[in-house]
């Protein structure tokens, strides 16, 4: 645990809080458990998005799967006691988790499930399409509500992101070239409409 981490965690936990953010902020933290708003978000795009959609939301499910996997694991290898357990006058604003700290789990699937989503359609489409960067401001959003709310260092976040980003970055990558044999070759018409818009 260094200083710059105890530091920033009581920036956000203390020193940058206010009673407006309080209830939007611990419902951030409600709708990303179980990775609940990511299936919505993923089933939405899957029937809506055309082929292009469906894909980007099975990169997305995927690395959600891996990236919920592989943060319990290192969970249980780590054993990082959370910040209310190991710092004084911590701002709680949610029921005390039981698991271990680092990484943080609602980080690394809001992460991998955006950016598998996400990096899945850019490769598909050539660019990162819009509801991408909606699905990256959702997932710093989420991220940035476990520190507030008292249950994560924010390093604990940041590794979850970045454990997140990789999972989602190797599931497109893979799942991409999986598919180039199959039907991920022929878009639909609104897939090239989304080239093309």
């Amino acid at each position: 645990m260094t200083d710059l981490n105890r530091f920033l965690f009581r920036l956000v936990n203390d020193a940058w809080t206010t009673p407006a953010l309080d209830p939007c902020l611990i419902l951030l933290g409600r709708i990303n458990d179980y990775g609940v708003v990511w299936l919505v978000l993923l089933g939405a795009l899957a029937a809506l998005g055309g082929k292009t959609g469906r894909w980007a939301a099975l990169g997305g499910l995927a690395a959600l799967v891996a990236g919920l996997a592989s943060s319990e694991v290192l969970k249980s290898l780590v054993m990082q006691p959370r910040p209310f357990l190991s710092l004084p006058d911590v701002r709680l604003l949610v029921s005390p988790p039981s698991s271990y700290s680092f990484p943080s789990v609602n980080a690394t699937y809001a992460f991998a499930a955006s950016s598998g989503a996400s990096l899945t359609a850019r490769r598909l489409l050539g660019r990162l399409p819009v509801w991408g960067w909606g699905f990256l401001a959702l997932a710093v959003a989420v991220s940035y509500s476990r520190v507030y709310v008292g249950v994560h260092y924010p390093g604990d976040v940041l590794g979850g992101a970045i454990i997140g980003t990789s999972i989602g970055w190797l599931v497109a990558s893979v799942g991409v070239g999986f598919g180039k044999d199959g039907a991920l070759e022929r878009p639909t018409i609104r897939d090239e409409g989304d080239r093309t818009g």
